[in-house]
């Protein structure tokens, strides 16, 4: 079946075979879901609370992620889409929210080490990340894992887009969060213009996620 029809159609046939494709997760995985705006309800700022030692902070720079994106220092937030809170970044000392991240379309991948949907779509999301580094930022968002752990997999896979850390699953509630991986698709003006939760199968379908979601064609 051609991606030309409808996502409707594709998404019945690929829930199908991805029926426990989302870790720890009730929904059936590669449900498609489009919406205006997340949550907004993420007034209340936390940060993460990664301890960098010797060994993380060598193994970060062996690793060599990609810097976080930058923040707008004043973004609109009228119109917000990703929840206020300060994260560490995975690859290197900064923190960042997301909220703040404004200026082009982006792709947030929620993953962990100990989730082997997650592993299985790293190649393709680094394929795709490094097809369109010119027009999308791509993050991560690693979720209730161990840093180190989660690193190594980069490392293993050869991941050169940034992830942050989220501990504790502070992201879970704003962003309906049941279990890795999601993939969410945000706006220039970070709005979340739709996510699918699951693994996505191939770059056919991401392909055709970004045009519909982001207006992004390679």
């Amino acid at each position: 079946m051609k991606l030309a029809k409808t996502l409707n159609v594709a998404v019945v046939l690929i829930c199908g075979g991805m029926l426990l494709s989302a870790c720890a997760s009730t929904e059936t995985a590669g449900e498609l879901i489009s919406q205006s705006s997340a949550d907004p309800d993420g007034s209340e700022v936390s940060k993460g609370d990664l301890e960098r030692d010797s060994g993380l902070l060598a193994l970060m720079r062996e690793v060599n992620l990609d810097p976080c994106p930058t923040q707008a220092p004043n973004p609109d937030t009228a119109n917000p889409g990703l929840p206020d809170q300060v994260f560490d970044c995975l690859g290197d000392t900064s923190q960042i929210s997301l909220a703040k991240v404004r200026g082009r379309p982006m792709v947030i991948n929620v993953w962990a080490s100990w989730c082997p949907p997650c592993i299985s779509e790293l190649p393709l999301l680094e394929k795709v990340s490094q097809e369109f580094r010119t027009q999308v930022d791509f993050i991560g968002i690693n979720l209730e894992d161990d840093p180190t752990k989660a690193l190594q997999l980069m490392q293993d896979f050869d991941i050169k887009y940034p992830s942050i850390f989220d501990p504790a699953g502070d992201t879970r509630a704003p962003l309906t969060i049941l279990g890795p991986p999601v993939t969410y698709f945000v706006t220039s003006g970070g709005m979340i213009a739709g996510r699918w939760d699951g693994a996505i199968p191939d770059q056919e379908t991401f392909d055709t996620l970004l045009k519909q979601f982001l207006g992004v064609t390679s």
